[in-house]
């Protein structure tokens, strides 16, 4: 069976509760599990790795942007192949529901359609197939059907939206999300915990980018291989994204250009762009629905702003876009040059995001459950944690500097006595944090004091929920 499934040659890591998911779903048979996440984020490695604990009654088959005449031949004579059964490879079958029970009979636990978007984008009609069977025959099976998507909006609208026919048929739903940054210490341990942040602001946790790093030993080959050489991966990955979510991505990439450049609010954004402000809004929906821009809101405040939340879109528009001409012209030098002088400036505010998740993950048992910044009349602190049950509230300030300990104190004095400012009347500030990206007297770094080695040494590779 092993030799049936893709070869998947990276290490793979931290998926343990996904990996509950799926054995919750297994025992739960008979039921149509969805498991989606961004391009990229390991959606065919988890199931891989999971089905090699399985290797019984599987079958596997990855959909095309085809006919579904051309997708039901496929899924035939893939499992006719992972079966056994040269019977299925044999028939012409018309209907995915028909399809599947044959599978059944043949001994087919476990049906993975992976990059099942890409059918349903070809030939919609699958969708009424599949929502028969999972009605009428499905609940008489031992099978797990399992669906697969990239396509965010697809996957969201056409197969778990309101109005689809696979309505709350899914027994059950998963979505991947991104590693945590703990995690890319057993991805790319050649290279420094502070290149590993800087690793990280440029693609996030997700694990197909870092994969591709495995063995990089500076932060110089890294930039190389995902950006300045001629068979780099963020070049071009931008608008694989967008032209696979978007049928039209040109105002999308104003938009997107806008916000890299600091126009974070639609007023601004239909400014710089020209396109009227209730359409910026709407697009600005849209790639919220997507994933690729959030709406960041300060804490005890309603009004907020925008910023580029997908990692590969963001680095593609501030780091990659202002060096294309160079890299067009093969001037590879230059442009890494122009990168690295400008990386540290990128990273800084993703230093903040680390920062916010690893404190919000250290202290969510005291009933933090809230993070975000504060900001009140011009003043602003990075970083919050809010427990509303007991009116608490912990603040970080984050420095992707090297700082000295008097520095750091200098710094924490600064933070707590802004926090007495900015925090509501009614809440204590139960303790200050200051992070650098180093400190000169490591022997004595008090715990309040976070850099990526501490946060790293601190931390389990976890962080990854569905």
């Amino acid at each position: 069976m092993q030799s049936k499934l893709p070869v998947m040659p990276c290490k793979f890591t931290d998926r343990e509760n996904e990996f509950s998911a799926l054995d919750n779903a297994y025992k739960d048979r008979p039921g149509l599990l969805v498991v989606y996440g961004r391009r990229r984020i390991g959606k065919t490695r988890l199931l891989v790795e999971w089905l090699k604990r399985n290797q019984r009654g599987v079958v596997y088959y990855v959909s095309h942007l085809s006919s579904h005449m051309e997708n039901l031949r496929g899924l035939a004579d893939r499992a006719s192949r992972q079966l056994g059964d040269p019977l299925l490879s044999s028939v012409t079958f018309e209907n995915l529901g028909s399809l599947l029970s044959v599978i059944h009979r043949s001994g087919g636990e476990v049906v993975v359609l992976d990059e099942f978007t890409y059918w349903v984008r070809g030939s919609p009609r699958v969708l009424s197939e599949l929502q028969e069977y999972v009605d009428n025959v499905l609940p008489g099976t031992n099978m797990l059907l399992v669906l697969t998507g990239s396509l965010l909006g697809v996957m969201e609208r056409d197969v778990l939206g309101g109005g689809s026919p696979l309505y709350a048929r899914a027994s059950h739903v998963l979505r991947l999300r991104e590693l945590s940054f703990e995690c890319l210490r057993e991805l790319v341990q050649s290279l420094t915990p502070v290149d590993r942040v800087r690793v990280y602001a440029l693609v996030g946790g997700i694990p197909f980018y870092l994969c591709q790093l495995a063995g990089v030993r500076s932060l110089m080959e890294a930039v190389e291989k995902l950006i300045v050489s001629p068979a780099s991966i963020l070049a071009e990955e931008k608008d694989l994204i967008l032209r696979e979510e978007l049928r039209d991505p040109h105002a999308y990439n104003a938009i997107l250009s806008a916000l890299a450049r600091g126009y974070t609010r639609p007023s601004s954004i239909a400014v710089v762009t020209g396109l009227d402000q209730s359409h910026v809004r709407k697009y600005l929906h849209t790639l919220e629905y997507l994933r690729i821009v959030e709406r960041v809101v300060p804490l005890f405040m309603k009004k907020g702003w925008y910023r580029i939340s997908d990692p590969v879109i963001r680095t593609w528009f501030t780091l990659v876009k202002p060096v294309l001409e160079l890299l067009e012209l093969e001037k590879r030098e230059e442009a890494l040059n122009e990168i690295l002088r400008r990386i540290d400036t990128y990273t800084s505010s993703v230093w903040e995001q680390v920062l916010m998740k690893h404190l919000l993950k250290k202290h969510a048992a005291e009933g933090y459950t809230k993070s975000g910044p504060l900001v009140h009349k011009g003043e602003e602190i990075d970083i919050a944690l809010v427990n509303p049950e007991e009116k608490k509230v912990i603040v970080g300030e984050a420095k992707w500097s090297r700082l000295t300990l008097r520095e750091a104190e200098k710094t924490r004095r600064a933070t707590e006595a802004k926090a007495a400012r900015l925090v509501p009347e009614g809440y204590v500030v139960e303790n200050v944090y200051v992070g650098a990206r180093e400190v000169s007297d490591t022997a004595r770094t008090p715990q309040w004091i976070l850099t990526p080695r501490t946060i790293e040494s601190d931390s389990t590779c976890s962080g990854s929920r569905g």
